[in-house]
């Protein structure tokens, strides 16, 4: 409790700096309580005048030149009317004058540096040139200090932004690395997925060329594969081609405002018969109300519909599946999970590179190995993200999509 008293004193980042020079006062206070009665009170006055604007600096930063100006001033009226040695007050806020912008700063410590020596010339001349010394440190505390402390915080400031250029060339350049490794894995991935199909039709249209099989049967067979095999390249093409797109910085999506809790209604609808196929079972959590977003209907569909043909194609039969839209202060949610084949946590991360595919990257199933990385793209293009939750409150896996809410 009292800790959390003291740091109303003073705001906590502050540290634990303004109480060590505020105990400094004690020594001026000391020296007042010396006074005599007509002198006393004034002076024990102005001091608490001096320490209540001593702390209000740090919570009122607007009107940081008034207030030390005013410290100045008691701190010279205490020098002039009580005692000299008064000036050693400079160094209590001599670290505030460094909070002031630099043109300011030249006016205070000019000020301070003027009047003391003044009041310096009127207390040493001509009898008193030995007690010159003892009015060095307040004048260098009150005229020099604050430049020499405003030039170390400044090399500060400059060091800790070359550390943060440093750390963000850093972390830009393992980006770039991360990003050339994925280019080069993405070409390998393409060139294997493209070659399989292609070197299955070119054996078998050679084959049928050369007039090899003369069975009616087996040459239909061999023209099944080399459609089934087209098709598979046709897929792969469109879906690089848009991926390619979406890559794109420059890309534009056609957003429109709609209402996303029928539009998903529409798409599970879309799927029903093959959720039923399977004999999944659907839990579906979407608001009776209303959610109007701005979106482009054609990708989220792509998005969306991406990750209900995996729930189907990668689970067994009878799997729970549960799709849940939810809307909160900030962001749109959309959940898709099951309680079906679960996935690595070490994988959930690359689940959305291109051509990753469950728990191996290289699946004979048909797919193209771009749905999810699709999906990624086109929920980014919503400036949302999505990712995989391997360890939900219910089920095996839980797919979620972010939109925000501007």
């Amino acid at each position: 409790m009292n800790l959390n008293i003291a740091f109303r004193i003073f705001p906590k980042e502050e540290g634990i700096f303004p109480y060590i020079y505020l105990a400094n006062m004690g020594i001026p206070i000391f020296f007042m309580l010396q006074q005599s009665a007509s002198k006393l009170y004034l002076g024990l006055l102005l001091l608490l005048i001096f320490v209540i604007v001593y702390r209000q600096v740090f919570w009122t930063s607007k009107y940081t030149i008034y207030y030390i100006t005013i410290e100045l001033l008691i701190t010279l009226v205490l020098s002039y009317f009580y005692n000299p040695l008064y000036l050693y007050i400079v160094f209590v806020f001599a670290y505030q004058i460094v909070r002031l912008q630099t043109k300011w700063l030249y006016w205070i410590c000019g000020s301070f540096a003027l009047f003391s020596l003044i009041l310096i010339y009127h207390v040493v001349f001509p009898d008193n040139l030995f007690l010159i010394i003892s009015f060095l440190p307040p004048i260098f505390g009150g005229a020099i200090l604050p430049f020499i402390l405003k030039a170390s915080l400044r090399y500060k400031e400059l060091n800790e932004d070359l550390k943060r250029v440093a750390e963000e060339l850093r972390i830009k350049s393992i980006e770039k690395e991360r990003l050339e490794e994925s280019k080069k894995r993405m070409l390998a991935d393409l060139s294997h997925d493209i070659k399989t199909p292609m070197t299955t039709i070119l054996g078998y249209s050679k084959t049928l060329y050369d007039e090899i099989v003369v069975d009616e049967e087996q040459r239909r067979r061999y023209l099944k594969y080399i459609y089934d095999k087209s098709i598979r390249v046709t897929d792969l093409v469109d879906e690089l081609f848009m991926f390619s797109k979406l890559d794109n910085p420059d890309s534009q999506i056609n957003r429109q405002e709609k209402d996303l809790s029928e539009f998903l209604r529409q798409v599970i609808v879309e799927y029903y018969e093959m959720f039923s196929e399977k004999d999944m079972e659907l839990q579906i959590d979407i608001p009776d109300n209303k959610i109007i977003y701005w979106f482009d209907e054609k990708l989220l569909y792509r998005a969306i519909s991406n990750i209900l043909e995996n729930t189907i194609k990668y689970n067994p039969v009878q799997t729970n599946v549960f799709i849940r839209l939810k809307k909160s202060n900030e962001m749109i949610s959309i959940e898709i999970g099951d309680d079906g084949t679960g996935i690595h946590e070490d994988l959930a991360e690359t689940l959305f590179d291109p051509f990753v595919r469950g728990d191996k990257s290289r699946i004979n199933d048909g797919g193209t190995g771009l749905g999810l990385a699709i999906t990624k793209k086109i929920v980014e293009k919503h400036g949302g993200r999505v990712y995989v939750n391997t360890k939900p409150l219910r089920g095996s896996k839980n797919f979620i999509i972010e939109l925000p809410i501007k």
